[in-house]
């Protein structure tokens, strides 16, 4: 009787010691598989931020190219103006009165001025919108990069947290 018990104890203290030590590898995958997960919703962090730039960037350039289309609009509208303003000047340069000439070409000189003027505000317009529109173009070609290398990394971590969910199912059906 003493020999079985002993025995009895011994085969109990080893199953004991081989039962924590299945534990503690279930742990450990569980461990692996959650930081599997953890990789997993990173990466699709990222996915979501260079999908972001890519609209946002789209936007941007949507946004530019109407501005610089009401830019092309107002300077044509702006040359128009203009020839309107000088015709009529220059019809008056043909006149025989010498101080009607003379007011005329005063005249022409203070419409070029003013058109000059006209143009440089409007060419500072235009920069801005076309650099906008290139800063929009930027954030698009960025957010498409960072949307391939984003993709690759998801598979690899999701191809990851699956071999770490197979080994964590195979070890738990063989406790």
């Amino acid at each position: 009787m003493k020999k079985f018990t002993l025995l009895s104890i011994v085969a109990f203290c080893f199953w004991a010691i081989a039962s924590n030590a299945q534990d503690d590898k279930l742990q450990k995958l569980e461990a692996k598989v959650e930081a599997a997960r953890a990789k997993v919703e990173k990466v699709e962090a990222k996915v979501y931020s260079a999908d972001s730039l890519i609209s946002e960037g789209k936007r941007i350039m949507q946004d530019a190219s109407v501005d610089i289309k009401a830019l092309e609009a107002e300077q044509k509208q702006m040359d128009k103006a203009h020839f309107n303003e000088i015709k009529p000047l220059e019809k008056k340069l043909r006149s025989k009165d010498k101080e009607e000439v003379v007011n005329a070409k005063a005249e022409i000189k203070e419409a070029e001025n003013k058109f000059k003027q006209k143009v440089k505000e409007w060419n500072v317009k235009y920069k801005e919108a076309l650099k906008k529109y290139e800063g929009g173009k930027k954030m698009v070609a960025k957010g498409k990069e960072n949307m391939k290398k984003a993709k690759s990394e998801k598979k690899l971590a999701e191809d990851a947290l699956k071999e770490a969910q197979k080994a964590y199912k195979k070890a738990s059906k063989t406790k």
